[in-house]
């Protein structure tokens, strides 16, 4: 592997992992905030259904930016990898896909409807509110898992052979 080839794979890798991790953290903090917010009693119901619709698409738009950049970065990396050692990069960069795909079915299946049931804030939410919640949160339990697994296989060092270390 050439000098630019090594310098490219570890541009390429650090920003996988960077992306990734971003993600994940974001993902931890705004869940931690969000439950915060609706727990409060300073906010009634209609601050906290302005709220929802303010912070949920940013939530899915920095999702949809760092695992495009986290997947893109990883492709990368796996293309600039010795042939030997793609097999837990191709494994993070599947699982990164997945998650995305759960995390665009998300946004359209559930949480698109679940936004229109808090449309105009404050109105009394109907039967379908509580079951979208629900799928919500579990496919987002689902995916941010997906993409934690992706982190971990990204993130571990790769195995060098005695030649390598020398």
């Amino acid at each position: 592997m050439s000098v630019l080839t090594r310098i490219l794979n570890a541009v390429f890798l650090t920003t996988a992992r960077l992306f990734i991790v971003a993600w994940i953290g974001g993902a931890a903090l705004f869940v931690i905030t969000s439950i915060a917010e609706q727990r409060t009693p300073e906010f009634d119901s209609i601050d906290k259904d302005r709220l929802a619709t303010i912070r949920f698409p940013l939530y899915y738009l920095y999702g949809a930016i760092c695992l495009s950049a986290g997947m893109a970065a990883t492709g990368l990396a796996i293309v600039t990898t010795p042939r030997g050692y793609r097999k837990k990069l191709t494994a993070g960069f599947v699982l990164c896909v997945l998650s995305a795909a759960v995390a665009g079915f998300d946004y359209v299946a559930v949480y698109s409807p679940l936004q229109r049931s808090i449309t105009p804030p404050g109105q009394v939410r109907g039967p379908d509110f509580l079951s979208l919640h629900q799928q919500s949160e579990l496919i987002n339990e689902v995916h941010v898992s997906l993409a934690l697994l992706a982190a971990i296989l990204i993130c571990l060092p790769a195995h060098q052979t005695s030649a390598q270390r020398s």
